[in-house]
């Protein structure tokens, strides 16, 4: 699996205009290593069978659009300084829902929904707004850092009630920002474990991930993710890469709304727009419900 990342990033590299020797500096390989797979069209590499074929399409996409495939994940300890009372917020006021099971095709990706509950409850948001102040700046700040540009970027939430709780293991082909709240719970990362305590950010690509059980454990921890797609760059606003502007009033700075039409609104602007019937009710179990869907792509 180790090889056929290198490769493909080697290709990334190359087309960055990096050397022969830099990349190989960079991954750790001799520079005949790069020589030879510089020769191999990354679409000819092969696929090793650990790396699901919808993975590999996907990093393949990643590496025509530019983007680095395979990217590193990313550990943030104690990204969210103030939570107290956080993890409570986020269970009181978050729309619950009993989760359920998944199976994908290993082959293509493709998800279906099995009915069978699971342990823990999900929420979905359709954008990187939840209404708990503290948690929307820290969404804020992760959309800034991390230069999340998809406008359709979206929220799915896992509240593990205690230790018994898990899900299985899983790939995305998409891109992932996981902030925890409450009890640390253990997070598997290729087989790899990290202990998330409350405030963590843990930020990763296609990785094999997942949360074991903890019988141990008697509280309760929410994981609050942002899913989007790197490619998907549609949504500039006022200040360019920082997209940070309501697209209404242009004011920036300001917590944002993504709405059906895909562009962003500050709160103000997001119900005037509601009282003018722009997006009711309706409309947002629409917007909800499309966000559901794309969460169909997590086991």
């Amino acid at each position: 699996v180790r090889e056929f990342r290198d490769i493909l990033r080697a290709h990334h590299l190359r087309g960055c205009g990096r050397s022969k020797e830099e990349v190989a500096n960079e991954l750790d390989r001799a520079p005949g290593w790069v020589s030879r797979w510089w020769q191999t069209p990354a679409e000819e590499v092969p696929r090793p069978r650990d790396v699901p074929p919808y993975i590999a399409e996907y990093e393949l996409h990643m590496l025509r659009s530019g983007i680095a495939p395979f990217r590193p994940p990313v550990l943030r300890r104690g990204y969210v300084a103030d939570t107290d009372g956080l993890y409570e917020e986020c269970v009181q006021q978050m729309p619950w829902r009993q989760a359920v099971f998944r199976k994908r095709n290993y082959q293509t990706g493709e998800v279906t929904v099995t009915g069978i509950a699971s342990s823990r409850q999900d929420s979905s948001y359709p954008g990187l707004f939840t209404g708990i102040p503290r948690l929307d700046a820290a969404l804020e700040r992760v959309r800034k850092e991390f230069d999340v540009r998809d406008p359709h970027a979206y929220l799915l939430n896992n509240w593990y009630a205690d230790g018994q709780t898990s899900i299985a293991p899983h790939n995305h082909d998409f891109w992932s920002a996981i902030l925890s709240f409450g009890v640390p719970r253990v997070f598997l990362l290729e087989g790899q474990p990290i202990l998330l305590g409350s405030g963590d950010l843990l930020v990763f690509g296609s990785q094999r991930h997942s949360v074991p059980k903890m019988p141990g454990v008697t509280e309760g921890r929410v994981s609050v993710a942002v899913f989007w797609y790197p490619e998907e760059r549609g949504y500039e606003g006022e200040s360019g890469a920082d997209g940070g502007a309501c697209a209404a009033c242009r004011r920036s700075g300001e917590p944002l709304r993504v709405g059906i039409d895909g562009l962003r609104y500050c709160e103000p602007c997001w119900s005037g727009w509601q009282e003018l019937g722009g997006e009711d009710d309706d409309d947002s179990d629409e917007a909800l419900a499309f966000a559901l869907e794309l969460s169909l792509r997590e086991q």
